[in-house]
This record gives C-alpha cells, sequence and structure tokens, in this order.
C-alpha cells in the first residue's frame, strides 16, 4: 500500500526507519568524527538515566594515619577530603523537515524509506559533527563543556561549581609552550622540542597506574609527529615490506588520534576512567514526531541529546598549548 502523506504515516516510516538503521547509522557516523570514535571505543560515553544535575563525588586529600602500640592515645581529629562537582546537562536539537511537496514526491513506501533514510542520516551527521566539535571547544551561552573548559589552558578556572585558584588540587596538568620554535625543532641533545613537551605532560598527568590512554591533537602537529618517523636518519618496517611508514603514531603505546576539530595548537593527554561523555537516557539521539508549523506546508521533527562532558579527576587530563607545528 502506498504511503498516504498524513502526519501519522510518516511518523509510522520515521520511527521504523530509525529503528533499523539507528545502530548502523550510530556506529558508521561516530567513526567518522575521530573525537567521539576515540570516546566510544575507550568506554568514555556513559548513559545517566536523567535529571537535572550530575554529580561526581571526589576525593581530593587523606585522612590521618599512624602507629600505636600498648594504651597510646589516637588523634581523632576529622579530616576534611569529600566534596562534589556538578555539572548541568545541556541539550542539542537537529531538525529533520518534510515540505508538502517532497510528500507529494514520495508518496510511495519504497520512496518514503528512502527520503526518511537521507532525512536521518543527514540529522545524525549534523549531531555528531556539532558534538565532536563542542568537544573541543569551550562552552558559550547554553553549548556543552569543551576540552578547553575540562583542561583549560590557564590556572584558576572553575569547572563543577569548584574553583582551581583556592583549590589546587583541581588544576588541570598543562605545558606552556608559547617559548618554543615549533613541535620538530631540535634542541639539547638531538631532541625534538615537541617530544620534550610531550614527555613532561605525560610525568605531569601520570602517577602509578594512572597513565594517559587517549591522546588528540590537531592535523599540524600530529602532521609533524608522524614526520619525525618519516624523516632523515629514520627506518620503519611496515607490514611485510620494509619502508618509511608513519601512519598511526603511537607516544609510549598511546595512539595519537588527530581531529580536524582540534585547535591545531593543542596536544591532548587524557585517562578516559576520569572523564566522561554523559548522554542521557532518554535523549539518547531520540526523535520526536512530525509537527505542522502553522504558517508552512510542512512537517519538522527533532533528533535530541542530551550531553554534557564532565571529569571527576581533573589533574589526571593534561594539555600542552601554544604548541607550533613547523
Amino acid at each position: 500500500m502506498a504511503a498516504a502523506s498524513t502526519t501519522e504515516t510518516w511518523d509510522a516510516a520515521w520511527t521504523l526507519t530509525a529503528r533499523a538503521k539507528r545502530k548502523r547509522l550510530s556506529d558508521n557516523i561516530s567513526d567518522s568524527y575521530p573525537t567521539i570514535g576515540r570516546f566510544r571505543k575507550a568506554g568514555v560515553i556513559e548513559v545517566e538515566s536523567g535529571g537535572k544535575e550530575i554529580q561526581e563525588d571526589l576525593m581530593y586529600a587523606l585522612g590521618a594515619s599512624e602507629w600505636f602500640d600498648g594504651y597510646d592515645e589516637l588523634d581523632t581529629t576529622t579530616v576534611d577530603g569529600i566534596t562534589a562537582a556538578f555539572y548541568n546537562f545541556r541539550y542539542n536539537a537537529t531538525p529533520v523537515s518534510i515540505s508538502m511537496t517532497e510528500e507529494q514526491e514520495n508518496k510511495a513506501s519504497d520512496k518514503a524509506v528512502k527520503l526518511i533514510t537521507a532525512k536521518l542520516n543527514q540529522a545524525m551527521t549534523t549531531a555528531f559533527d556539532t558534538i565532536n566539535a563542542a568537544c573541543h571547544g569551550a562552552t558559550t551561552g547554553k553549548a556543552m563543556l569543551g576540552l578547553q573548559d575540562v583542561v583549560a589552558s590557564s590556572t584558576g578556572t572553575t569547572l563543577g561549581g569548584i574553583n582551581a585558584t583556592n583549590e589546587t588540587w583541581w588544576e588541570a596538568g598543562k605545558e606552556d609552550a608559547s617559548g618554543d620554535t615549533n613541535f620538530r625543532t631540535i634542541t639539547g641533545t638531538n631532541f625534538y622540542e615537541g617530544v620534550l613537551r610531550l614527555s613532561g605532560l605525560w610525568n605531569t598527568v601520570s602517577e602509578g597506574n594512572d597513565k594517559p590512554d587517549i591522546m588528540i591533537t590537531g592535523f599540524g602537529l600530529g602532521g609533524n609527529y608522524e614526520e619525525i618517523f618519516e624523516g632523515t636518519g629514520y627506518f620503519r618496517f611496515s607490514g611485510k615490506t620494509p619502508g618509511l611508514d608513519g601512519r598511526d603514531p603511537t607516544f609510549r603505546s598511546v595512539p595519537v588520534i588527530m581531529d580536524r576539530d582540534c585547535a591545531d595548537t593543542r596536544w591532548y593527554m587524557l585517562q578516559s576512567k576520569y572523564l566522561k561523555l554523559k548522554i542521557q537516557s532518554g535523549l539518547n539521539f531520540s526523535k520526536t514526531g512530525f509537527r505542522e508549523p502553522h504558517n508552512q506546508m510542512a512537517k519538522v521533527a527533532f533528533v535530541l541529546v542530551g550531553v554534557q562532558l564532565v571529569t571527576n579527576n581533573r589533574r589526571r587530563q593534561g594539555v600542552i598549548h601554544d604548541l607550533t607545528a613547523a
């Protein structure tokens, strides 16, 4: 039976198409956006049941402990070392519009499904593109927090209601490379300036078994790092055939992800167990039904996302900033 051009029928086609395509769309599209794709693989993305705020409980100091013997008096002084950071969810809506003329031209059920599939692809791509870009930005207006907030390059910033000026344990790790020449400048005893910064930041954000497992930078700095493996005096075996190959570089076994949304003066070292991209379960790229504006011959639905980028251990996240590509 051909699909009639009523809101109810188009809603049905929209719902069935979304169910059939959602997993394939989500997997394919997220892999196209390096940061979201890496977050997904590292377990950074978490679904929350809802609520107005996200509460992350924090321990920032240890209590007192002492050795004793016999009838020694013990210190019972209370040590304050527990607090919490609070984050608000942010909401994003991507419209899916179908005009009356599109309805008329796609009344047949197979054409209707093709049209809905194309519209869904477009909306999901737009939503992922927006969130991936926001991950590398700084919050403005009603936008979600980005890495420039969570891993701020300046000191004394407030995140989750906690001011790092007073609570220095809440500072992100950072390396200021503004005085360096560029990433591939050789300094000292045959060291690259950029690689020295990577080593310095690694030591800043690492402690014991807590070590970075995500590295993200722009294509300029990432390209410089690749060129080191393809430069003069360096020979690398790739597969079965020997040759120069700087693709898929790592630093201390951590893959280096290049993302065009990342500012090309920054290199992030992140620890996934302390960094989460929270998504509301009821607004996990969900869709609304179609509605008809009173002044247009069209229908519009929305793909909705409730999302926020949070951390519960800011000093384990780090950034090299003002690093110049060669």
